[in-house]
């Protein structure tokens, strides 16, 4: 049994990569109920949740892309997942921060601690238009080089890791590169000083882009529209 979940909810990403799911096996997706992103791996731990079905298959909770996968797990609602497929993200998770802030990638931090596979998929966009589905692109080329990429990895998969994999914005003529070489800041930081209506200060937090680093994930993805595959092992915290 396959659990797609996601951080964006309901999205022609999410049911896109279900079906790739579903044509590998037994599938169901529960995602958040509205946008989830850089969450990394919170779980709710004061308040109830409440599950609603969206879909055939498709269900959403009032939480975070963990707690999907802690649902899925331990509510007895639905069979234990054997896989985790997160995804497909509306922008790429490249580069070193996402490793943190990603809820995307938080769910399979979660899995894995659960000790069950994950592979999370995002794709860079550059616009901020997810709700479109025309601009998701051709769904069956990505569908494609998804199974691609399930296929090439499938014999790594273990219950203490998982993959992140970035599918550039033009998979035309994409290699699959897989590296460990992650750029360590993918953002500048600007923290912007403003006044509200009553004159009293707030800040808003926001970035720019850094410049892509050659050899790096994300000049692979951004520049020579690569797909990169990362593996995640918890043995790193492990000391084996």
């Amino acid at each position: 049994m396959i659990l797609v979940t996601n951080d964006d909810g309901e999205s022609e990403g999410l049911r896109i990569l279900l079906e790739v799911a579903k044509e590998l096996g037994s599938a169901y997706a529960i995602v958040p109920n509205r946008q989830r992103s850089a969450i990394s791996g919170a779980v709710t731990l004061h308040k109830p949740l409440r599950v609603h079905e969206i879909d055939k298959d498709i269900y959403s909770i009032n939480g975070t892309p963990a707690d999907c996968v802690l649902f899925s797990v331990y509510s007895g609602e639905f069979e234990k997942p054997e896989l985790v497929l997160s995804g497909i993200n509306w922008g790429h998770n490249a580069g070193l921060a996402p490793l943190i802030g990603s809820g995307t990638l938080g769910a399979c931090w979660q899995a894995a601690l659960e000790g069950v596979p994950g592979i999370a998929f995002s794709m860079l966009r550059t616009h901020g238009r997810w709700r479109d589905k025309k601009a998701w692109g051709d769904r069956e080329l990505m569908k494609k080089n998804v199974h691609t990429v399930i296929k090439k990895i499938k014999k790594g998969l273990g219950p203490d890791s998982f993959y992140s994999v970035n599918l550039p914005d033009d998979l035309s003529s994409s290699k699959i590169i897989f590296t460990n070489n992650l750029q360590k800041k993918i953002y500048k930081t600007e923290c912007t000083k403003r006044l509200d209506p009553h004159g009293t200060p707030y800040y808003w937090i926001s970035s720019a882009k850094a410049k892509y680093e050659k050899g790096t994930d994300l000049h692979e993805v951004a520049v020579n529209k690569n797909i990169t595959v990362t593996k995640i092992s918890l043995s790193f915290f492990e000391g084996k």
